[in-house]
């Protein structure tokens, strides 16, 4: 303890039964000591023992303290997840190789929107962009998008595919990230309610926001002026086409178009005004949305976290027969090769008059060997097909239980029901339905 009582405070360290006046008259010098050390007694921690000065989190401070306090924030749409579900040569859902990896496929549409809302969540711990929204697809007004697709989910093993794309049509990255769950994710309660499959969102996110730091204030501006123009053009093409080109790049072998700027209608444009308002109310539909993703999220989760955790054992117990099998196989052929050799040899020295027994018992004793070994090997390739049967089971539960959502409004004017994407789609003709009323004023539509 560093003080400037040193006889004082050593003769504290030295314990002995005094009375309790003693006791007290050491701990007004502890006081004296603290008092007149470099951290006062007011901020000195009050429990026993070692007490690690905590660092303070500064939010102005980190890698994202530019980002943070940037001028122009980045709007950020996140789409479905692509399932990943495989497509035979004729473009439809391949059922041989969805049996063969193990694929239910209402497993993975449930995920697609699962992840696209795990991937919003990353993104909003980030604090670095405007709004970040979970959209049924890419035809939502956006600066940027996070396009993302399933490679591998199966409770321990998760890989998926994120590639971020921004109004201009420029794919500003892509890149895969995957995860392995621990074998004691499951064990550590306080895990509970936890996603196992967080890092990978974690990582992804972490991502994004490298590629958003490389965006000087000029190019957020364009960008931002990019997805203005392009919904202005939705709505009035004959009016607004001039001002946006289109030309077909290549990134990483895959064709996208490029929109540029050729100019900027004036900012009082009137019907620039109006289109702007009616973004705002899509934009607002948007934001609504994500309430429907979120009690869709709490409705999932319990099934989806009860999958993982009873899949994630059986995913292991199945990895461990196999091997089991594959050793036992080997072994079984390795003995029957070795009963072969020794029954020629046995043969050879038969036929040249030599004692052959001890090679006849070798052979007798590898052939017996053989037989255990591959019975071995076809029990655990038993074991093996009843965890994959109960992995497939648990999937089949789950593709029961989390049938799609049926999200309907409170605006009971348009009656809009039916999926998301359904409900999204209505919203918008009816926005381009007011527009066009509002041109052809005369004209009942």
């Amino acid at each position: 303890m560093v003080s400037h009582h040193p006889h004082h405070c050593g003769a504290i360290l030295k314990y002995s039964k005094r009375a309790a006046w003693g006791l007290l008259s050491a701990v007004v010098i502890l006081a004296g000591c603290n008092s007149t050390s470099r951290t006062s007694a007011s901020n000195a921690p009050l429990l026993v023992g070692p007490s690690p000065i905590q660092e303070r989190p500064q939010s102005a401070a980190g890698p994202n303290a530019e980002l943070r306090n940037a001028e122009i924030f980045l709007d950020v749409a996140i789409p479905v997840f692509n399932p990943g579900l495989p497509i035979d040569a004729f473009g439809e859902i391949d059922g041989d190789e969805l049996e063969e990896e193990g694929i239910w496929p209402q497993l993975r549409r449930t995920e697609a929107k699962l992840f696209a809302a795990e991937m919003k969540t990353a993104l909003d711990n980030e604090q670095v962009f405007g709004s970040v929204s979970v959209v049924p697809d890419a035809s939502t007004p956006s600066d940027l998008f996070v396009l993302g697709e399933i490679i591998q989910s199966d409770s321990e093993e998760v890989e998926i595919e994120v590639m971020v794309v921004n109004s201009t049509g420029e794919i500003m990255g892509k890149r895969r990230f995957d995860h392995t769950v621990s074998t004691g994710f499951m064990r550590d309660q306080l895990n509970t309610g936890r996603n196992p499959y967080e890092p990978v969102f974690k990582k992804a996110s972490a991502y994004v926001v490298e590629i958003l730091a490389d965006l000087s204030k000029q190019e957020k501006t364009y960008i931002k002026n990019m997805s203005l123009m392009r919904y202005a053009r939705y709505y009035s093409p004959e009016s607004y086409d001039k001002y946006i080109s289109t030309d077909i790049k290549r990134k990483n072998g895959q064709r996208y178009y490029q929109f540029e700027l050729t100019g900027l209608p004036d900012e009082n444009d009137p019907m620039l005004t109006r289109i702007r308002d009616l973004r705002a109310q899509e934009l607002l539909f948007v934001d609504r949305l994500q309430d429907n993703y979120d009690v869709f999220q709490a409705e999932t989760k319990t099934a989806y976290a009860t999958w993982q955790e009873e899949t994630l054992p059986e995913i292991l117990a199945a990895r461990e027969a196999q091997a089991q099998r594959n050793k036992q196989a080997l072994l079984g052929v390795g003995a029957a090769i070795l009963t072969a050799v020794l029954i020629k040899k046995a043969s050879e020295r038969a036929d040249s008059g030599r004692d052959s027994s001890d090679l006849n018992l070798g052979a007798v004793a590898a052939g017996l060997g053989s037989v255990y070994a591959i019975n071995e090997a076809f029990k655990s390739n038993a074991r093996l097909k009843v965890h994959s049967e109960v992995i497939e089971e648990q999937g089949q539960a789950l593709d029961l239980s989390v049938s799609p959502t049926v999200i309907e409004f409170e605006n009971q004017t348009l009656e809009l029901q039916g999926t998301a994407q359904e409900q999204y789609l209505q919203w918008k003709t009816h926005l381009r339905k007011i527009f066009k009323e509002e041109e052809t004023p005369d004209i009942q539509l």
